[in-house]
């Protein structure tokens, strides 16, 4: 063997360089252990970053394809984000931020899941996002809105799923009081059907137990009376003050087919007020716009026109004498007349007075009679009817002068001159553009003699509107008259109907489909059934607000769904806005009172 050289220090202690290597070599190793446990954790919070901005990237595609409504390639964008997120680890700063960017494409989905009617998967995704937060207002409206869906899409009514989804529409409206319009909505629209399906199932559980124990038994043939439908909620208007012009006292209107077109609708028509109508269909619509023109008798109820009250000094009205006074009257006379044919020893002289004096009596007489022997001619109110109606159209000559149109219903004492000034301030304020030339002006239309005729349809309508206008009528009547014009023609059309409203003290019935077109000028709305009745009428503001009835509440949701906004608004509105101080429509357009 080979002795063992051991290296001793200068103390004689033997050095051991093999240790020393060992404390060496473990320092050295934890280092790069170290290094290497940090660059695992950067390229793990690297593939983290990458798997977020993966799923973000794949989140934004998928709104865009939402926004095209391509809503099946928007789902397949979103699910591939969330399988995505899957595997961005376990840390629970990841975790919590996954939690959230989950909740956004869940709550996405279960919107695209809803424009494809796949209410089931509309609940599975909406819930899942309802998991990170119970309060999300979106995630509730949209499981109420399927839930909603499937309750009524059954062949029998849902009751679970109905009162379910009023649940999730309840928890939206607490979690967002302000912002959940739509969800109040939808939340009195489902009770209104729960309702219904109760009211029907006690009917039938009536029914049903009623022939089993010995009630009334249900004979083949036989007709139930109807059920009367809800009375029509009426709002008060701050409006009694206002002179009240014509009325509509529980009237109806058929169409003389058996077809019923207005049931028993009450409406008052005041002196510088406008009630707008919408809902029914356009067939009731014109029969009240006719009923109130006088154009279409009612089948029950009446129309009455309210006389407006003297002027205090004016003096009392004379009443007229009554007809049976003056009949009797008559006879008398005729009877003294015939007495003195047949006088002995009455002077002749007298019997020629006598004579005298019953023929000036009779002839009194007939000159009362003259007033009173036909019937009392009925109250009448100038109304203007402004109708769509290409019928009212032809009726004007293609020749007439667009000038002489506007200006003969103008007062009669205006100079020719000044006539002419009123028709191109009235054509300018409703922005008339003639025949559509370059540089052309109402003025110079006017100038040239434009005629009625040379005009495209849609100013022709416009003229016919500017017509009932320049009559400077108590009541105007719009009959969905502003159909087919263009925003801007729409919008100075009402700008100029409120100011006739204000200034004129013009009554106004403004009806038509568009809800956003006749909130803009009218006081107060009126909400019309399919079947012709008034379902709610009110101040405009507060039954947009807060309605009570379905269908004002469907109407208005037909807009907002429609708009995609939270508030009846839209471009015409937007547009009477800017038209604020407008030169045209601010100008000496108004026709003058005297006539």
């Amino acid at each position: 063997r080979m002795p063992i050289i051991e290296e001793l220090d200068e103390e004689g202690n033997v050095l051991n360089e093999e240790e020393d290597n060992e404390e060496e070599n473990d320092e050295e190793g934890k280092r790069r252990w170290r290094e290497k446990l940090a660059a695992m954790e950067e390229e793990e919070k690297a593939r983290v970053a990458k798997q977020f901005a993966m799923a973000e990237e794949q989140r934004v595609a998928g709104n865009k394809l939402l926004s095209e409504a391509d809503y099946e390639g928007a789902c397949k964008h979103y699910d591939q984000a969330l399988k995505d997120l899957q595997l961005v680890g376990n840390e629970p700063d990841n975790r919590a931020r996954a939690e959230q960017c989950n909740m956004a494409l869940h709550s996405n989905m279960a919107l695209a899941k809803l424009k494809l009617n796949q209410f089931e998967e509309v609940k599975h995704h909406a819930g899942l996002a309802l998991l990170v937060d119970a309060q999300n207002v979106k995630a509730l409206y949209r499981r109420g809105i399927a839930q909603a869906s499937l309750a009524r899409n059954a062949s029998l009514f849902q009751e679970a799923e109905a009162k379910a989804a009023i649940a999730d529409f309840e928890a939206a409206i607490a979690a967002d009081p302000s912002g959940s319009v739509e969800a109040q909505r939808e939340l009195q629209k489902l009770r209104a059907d729960l309702r219904t399906h109760e009211r029907d199932l006690a009917k039938k559980q009536k029914e049903t137990w009623g022939q089993v124990f010995g009630g009334r038994t249900v004979v083949e043939g036989e007709e139930d009376a109807p059920l009367e439908g809800p009375p029509a909620m009426v709002r008060a208007c701050k409006n009694s003050d206002k002179h009240l012009i014509v009325s509509a006292e529980s009237a109806s209107v058929s169409d003389g087919k058996g077809s019923t077109l207005l049931s028993a609708v009450d409406m008052q028509l005041r002196e510088g007020w406008c009630i707008g109508v919408v809902g029914g269909s356009i067939a009731s619509r014109t029969a009240l716009g006719r009923l109130f023109a006088g154009e279409m008798q009612v089948s029950a109820g009446n129309v009455v026109v309210h006389p407006k009250p003297p002027k205090p000094g004016r003096g009392k009205q004379v009443e007229p004498i009554d007809r049976t006074y003056l009949a009797a009257g008559a006879v008398l006379l005729l009877a003294l007349l015939a007495a003195t044919e047949f006088t002995e020893g009455v002077p002749r002289i007298q019997v020629w007075i006598m004579r005298v004096v019953a023929s000036v009596f009779l002839l009194l007489i007939r000159m009362a009679w003259k007033f009173t022997t036909e019937a009392k001619a009925p109250l009448t109110v100038n109304v203007a009817f402004a109708t769509a109606d290409s019928a009212v159209l032809k009726a004007l000559r293609s020749k007439d002068k667009v000038e002489d149109l506007l200006g003969s219903l103008l007062a009669r004492q205006l100079p020719a001159a000044e006539r002419r000034e009123r028709v191109v301030a009235l054509l300018a304020a409703a922005g008339f553009q003639g025949t559509g030339e370059a540089g052309g002006s109402p003025a110079k239309f006017i100038e040239a003699g434009l005629t009625f005729g040379q005009l495209p349809q849609e100013q022709q309508r416009l003229v016919q509107i500017l017509r009932c206008i320049a009559m400077r009528p108590e009541v105007i009547v719009c009959d969905g008259a502003l159909e087919g014009l263009d925003v801007d023609c729409q919008a100075r059309i009402l700008r100029m109907l409120k100011r006739m409203k204000q200034e004129c003290k013009t009554s106004i019935l403004c009806m038509s489909s568009d809800l956003e077109q006749v909130c803009y000028v009218a006081d107060s709305l009126a909400v019309l059934s399919s079947t012709g009745e008034l379902c709610e009428k009110g101040p405009t503001q507060e039954l947009l607000q807060t309605p009570r009835h379905e269908e004002t509440s469907a109407a208005i949701a037909t807009v907002l769904d429609r708009t995609g906004q939270k508030t009846v608004g839209g471009a015409i509105q937007a547009r009477c806005k800017e038209l604020l101080g407008n030169a045209d429509l601010d100008g000496p357009w108004i026709p003058p009172i005297y006539k």
